[in-house]
């Protein structure tokens, strides 16, 4: 018998919906849990592992070169590589456990020849594009187990985030806010973060992913954090924004209610069967017509949206499939294309079901780079109040981001214990 992290019920109804998701093909499908990555210039160094995420779905493993092998008319077989001497020394890797894979290469000549599709990464096989597909859309519902680790994960992000804010200060630099927030996500019972940390003040909450450097926080600066703790590979996502000396300006204020009425009523609106593409298109059209409101447009927001005009303020997706990975199981639903809408290519085009959980992340941002552009400037000479917004050029940025579960019952927000 296997033994590993899940329980077995959950790891054999997992097993099943791939196994229907992949339909009634006779291929036998390879799913590779992966193999580190060297660092360059390292030499024997090689990046922190993580496991292929399908391989990691479907046998609650770790054990880097494992594959785990589908053959309808038998089931599942698991193969991992044997413990190293020089792994057992140095430590690091988990204990092997099902069949060796040095058995791989016959056990699949024993299958007569049968066509063989890879899912995860081995050798130098190319993964089967229509199975991945299919496999990612069976994992897009968590089951209880994924919730669990999900509201763990949630936790020591709002630990984190509560450290983070008292920490706030004029004076204090990005980076040590940023190890702040850490730490104290470690303490709550996180074992990685889930992605890179952001604290980007100033004209660095401009910028969707500014990395925290040395910047001090100063007088009138906003000040943008995204920082997720993760539990067993599952992370939460989670962005706040702030200002610097405990209070927004108006012109500040005005931009962060925008935002946040944009996220309210968005996240109200995630619920079972709600296409993806109009949940962006109706976060982007409630902050146009904010930006109407405040006077920063001079048309209205279904001109804003058709012109796309609204992506100069808001140049990203409304979210993401969080879970297993900052960016779990995105893209189309099978026999889709994503869609571009308001501007904005969005990373998912699917219907939203029961046991989603989503990122809801509206922002708006006076970037330099979009806002300097001469090209987009003549495009919208007559719909933007360049005067009304020069001053807010490269210095006020604002993004709010929660984590939904999607029941069939209603949203639920898995981190509203985050103060916003």
């Amino acid at each position: 018998m296997e033994n590993n992290s899940l329980d077995l019920v959950t790891l054999e109804q997992r097993r099943a919906r791939a196994a229907n998701a992949f339909g009634a093909t006779d291929d036998i499908v390879l799913i590779g849990a992966g193999m580190p990555i060297s660092i360059p210039g390292g030499a024997d160094q090689t990046f922190h592992f993580q496991t292929h995420p399908e391989y990691f779905w479907l046998t609650g493993r770790h054990r880097e070169g494992g594959v785990l092998a589908f053959d309808r008319s038998e089931g599942w077989t698991l193969f991992e590589p044997a413990l190293s001497e020089s792994e057992q020394v140095w430590g690091g890797s988990e204990a092997p456990i099902g069949r060796a894979v040095t058995e791989l290469e016959e056990w699949l000549k024993q299958r007569n020849g049968r066509s063989v599709k890879w899912l995860g990464v081995a050798k130098d096989a190319e993964a089967d594009k229509d199975l991945r597909q299919a496999i990612t859309h069976a994992r897009r519902p968590k089951d209880q187990p994924e919730i669990v680790l999900m509201h763990r994960a949630a936790a020591a992000t709002a630990a984190g985030h509560a450290v983070g804010r008292s920490k706030i200060k004029l004076g204090a630099t990005e980076r040590e806010v940023q190890i702040e927030i850490e730490a104290a996500m470690y303490h709550a019972g996180a074992d990685t973060m889930g992605y890179g940390t952001i604290v980007g003040s100033g004209p660095h909450s401009t910028v969707l992913h500014s990395e925290p450097g040395s910047r001090k926080f100063q007088d009138g600066d906003v000040i943008v954090i995204d920082a997720g703790g993760a539990v067993d590979g599952y992370t939460a996502d989670v962005t706040r924004t702030y200002p610097a000396n405990g209070t927004f300006t108006k012109d500040q204020q005005a931009i962060y209610d925008a935002v946040l009425r944009a996220q309210i009523e968005t996240i109200a609106a995630c619920k079972v069967g709600a296409e993806w593409t109009d949940v962006h298109g109706l976060s982007a059209r409630l902050m146009a017509e904010s930006l109407a409101e405040i006077g920063v447009i001079k048309c209205s927001a279904d001109e804003a949206l058709d012109s796309e005009l609204i992506a100069l303020f808001f140049p990203h997706g409304i979210g993401h499939m969080v879970g297993l990975g900052v960016r779990d199981a995105g893209g189309p639903l099978p026999g889709r294309e994503n869609k571009k809408v308001a501007g904005i290519t969005l990373r998912m085009d699917i219907p939203l079901a029961e046991g989603y959980i989503v990122t809801v992340e509206p922002g708006l941002y006076f970037n330099r780079v979009l806002l300097r552009s001469e090209e987009r400037r003549t495009k919208f000479k007559d719909t933007v109040d360049w005067a009304r917004i020069e001053p807010w050029i490269g210095k006020l940025g604002v993004r709010i981001e929660d984590n939904i579960l999607v029941t069939a019952s209603g949203p639920v927000n898995l981190t509203e214990a985050i103060p916003k």
